[in-house]
């Protein structure tokens, strides 16, 4: 509920300040224009009046409840008349259009999405004000600006019609990409795979391919075939994100697998198509993507319900997936793939049906799935993965002796397991040592410590490879000096399974085993058959990371479709699923409560995954692991 209390007008500005209460910009709140602020991360009551060049208590004037302190994303409003700009044309561009400017001016390092945003625009539509804009920005290029910001229509393209094979002079086929047209479309309208179009272009790119762009259609026998037996679909064409942009080239792509009755599934990721450069976290999410299309496209081998994909920009902001919320086409949606943002998911999960599955994949801590029934949570909880994992230690390594490592000046990234384990350990009465070392651990630390006497299994404060480096050679040492090897072991981490070259040997020299959400092993046929497959297709290779995003999104995509088919045809989603690097034990979480009539057992939670990996690392390189 916003508290809005008017006050006297402030004239006096901090000169120190980053900017001025009239730089925001400005909306309706009930009937009165005001300026307004989102807090920034970390951003204090105290940094904001000071960027803004108020007081303290004049921000708290406005807003009540910043008294008690401020929270990420959290809107501040200041009434537009009671500050004064004595200068209007010197307004930022963030209200130009307010104040009359018709045009704007490019500016060095901006860009079309970020001056469509400014002007409360999609970047379609302020490109269809200039169609120059799509050759690129220049600085001191003008850009007309609309006054009232209206958006552009919704555009429908036609599904393509079955194309021919007809070779030009050189004996090749080749195809003009058409306004509305996808990679999708234009395979099937061939009846070509997708993946022989990229690979007959190399230098394709699937995610920015353009109007008029001239590609190479492979001649094969499947091409030869006048009906396909599998057709895609070129749906609506949103015009934000479904169509090509015009700045970046990016199609995200729209696709179905046919049957009669189609299915819909939004994926609203920050694909961060504002981006010049783009970041290593927007580079992931890239390679997820790219794993879901190759996922989809492999389900197009399977018979059942026609699954329709699309996917949608967040820009990683609230206003943006609430935009996508308020679109006609997301009230056809069957299941949500959300982003990784708490109140982003919130949001989602408020606005969809009841019965629309929203899948959470990336926001691993967010704990809604126990209030929300229509909530899929993919990742087992922290408590519930650090007890099957203990569980799964104290069996093991019975009749052990456990050692903890801490470096006084390194990472404990893992404390909270170390310490749940401890306490455990504690609680059913078994010993256990903990060895402090200063910069690298040495023979004199571990000195006490007898493999002969007692087996010892060692287990790191962190999971991070560097400083893995800094214990590794005297367990080594002690390891190899051992009269038994196998009576010097070490227990490790998820960050462990992107260990190459020496520190894979160690791990497998010394019997490692880890606990894990994700299975991505370089030694698995899978895995080196979708990561082979991937470089052949993209021209790269899939980011070292855990879990690996390419194989992920392939994974997603494939539990969507088998899952929603399945749903389509039992009513329940299955709650099982065995991916090529993920399991998924689904179970239903929060209160229960029971049907007086039918005496039926029910949860208001969400499905979440109750299920990890054990993964052993045995010497000569080999890996087994058990779910």
């Amino acid at each position: 509920m916003l508290a809005l209390t008017l006050g006297a007008a402030v004239c006096c500005m901090a000169p120190q300040a980053d900017a001025a209460v009239t730089d925001l910009p400005f909306i309706t709140v009930k009937g009165e224009k005001c300026y307004y602020y989102d807090v920034l991360p970390k951003e204090s009551i105290y940094q904001v009046a000071l960027k803004l060049g108020i007081t303290r208590d004049q921000l708290v004037q406005y807003n009540p409840s910043a008294a008690d302190g401020l929270k990420p994303r959290m809107r501040l409003f200041f009434p537009v008349k009671d500050f004064t700009d004595p200068e209007p044309g010197n307004r930022p561009a963030v209200y130009a259009h307010a104040a009359g400017v018709t045009e704007h001016v490019v500016k060095k390092g901006e860009t079309l999405y970020g001056i469509a945003r400014k002007y409360g625009m999609s970047p379609d539509y302020l490109a269809q004000l200039n169609p120059s804009a799509k050759d690129g920005l220049r600085v001191g290029m003008s850009l007309r600006i609309t006054a009232d910001g209206q958006q552009a229509d919704n555009t429908e393209y036609d599904t393509p019609a079955i194309h021919t094979m007809s070779p030009d002079a050189d004996g090749k086929v080749r195809h003009t990409i058409q306004k509305g047209e996808t990679l999708f479309g234009i395979a099937n309208a061939y009846n070509v795979p997708l993946e022989s179009i990229l690979e007959a272009n190399p230098s394709l790119d699937p995610l920015k391919y353009k109007t008029g762009q001239v590609i190479t259609i492979p001649a094969t026998d499947m091409a030869a075939h006048t009906t396909p037996a599998t057709t895609y679909d070129t749906p609506a064409v949103e015009p934000e994100f479904a169509e090509e942009d015009e700045e970046t080239g990016f199609a995200p792509t729209e696709m179905a697998i046919h049957e009669a009755d189609t299915l819909d599934v939004a994926v609203m990721l920050p694909f961060m198509l504002e981006e010049s450069a783009l970041s290593r976290t927007t580079q992931l999410y890239t390679e997820f993507f790219k794993g879901m299309l190759m996922g989809a496209n492999d389900m197009l081998e399977e018979d059942g319900a026609h699954i329709k994909f699309h996917f949608f920009d967040t820009a990683a902001s609230l206003d943006t997936v609430q935009s996508i919320l308020r679109r006609p086409v997301m009230q056809e949606m069957d299941l949500v793939v959300a982003p990784d943002n708490t109140e982003q998911l919130a949001a989602i999960v408020e606005n969809v049906g009841e019965e629309v599955p929203v899948l959470n994949i990336f926001a691993v801590k967010d704990n809604s799935y126990r209030d929300h029934r229509n909530l899929i949570q993919t990742n087992i909880p922290h408590d519930a993965m650090y007890e099957k994992a203990i569980d799964m230690f104290l069996e093991k390594y019975a009749g052990t002796l456990p050692v903890f490592l801490h470096r006084t000046e390194g990472m404990a990234d893992k404390e909270a397991f170390t310490s749940a384990l401890k306490k455990r350990l504690e609680t059913e009465g078994r010993d256990f040592r903990e060895v402090t070392f200063a910069t690298s651990l040495t023979d004199s630390d571990l000195a006490g410590i007898d493999p002969a006497k007692t087996p010892v299994v060692f287990i790191p404060a962190s999971g991070s490879k560097n400083e893995f480096a800094k214990f590794i050679e005297a367990i080594k040492y002690l390891h190899d000096n051992a009269a038994d090897q196998s009576s010097v072991t070490i227990f490790g981490y998820p960050e462990w399974i992107t260990f190459r070259g020496d520190s894979f040997d160690d791990i497998c020299d010394l019997n490692a085993t880890i606990y894990s959400r994700f299975m991505a092993c370089d030694t698995d046929a899978d895995t080196r058959r979708l990561k082979n497959r991937y470089k052949e297709i993209y021209g790269s290779e899939m980011f070292e990371a855990v879990p690996t995003q390419g194989i992920l999104g392939y994974d997603i995509a494939t539990f969507i479709v088998k899952g929603l088919r399945e749903k389509e045809e039992t009513g329940v989603f299955p709650p099982e699923f065995d991916g090529v690097q993920s399991y998924w034990r689904l179970g239903w979480s929060g209160a229960t409560q029971s049907d007086e009539v039918t005496g039926e057992t029910t949860s208001n939670g969400g499905l979440v995954n109750e299920a990890l990996y054990f993964i052993n690392y045995l010497p000569g390189g080999s890996v087994e692991w058990k779910k």
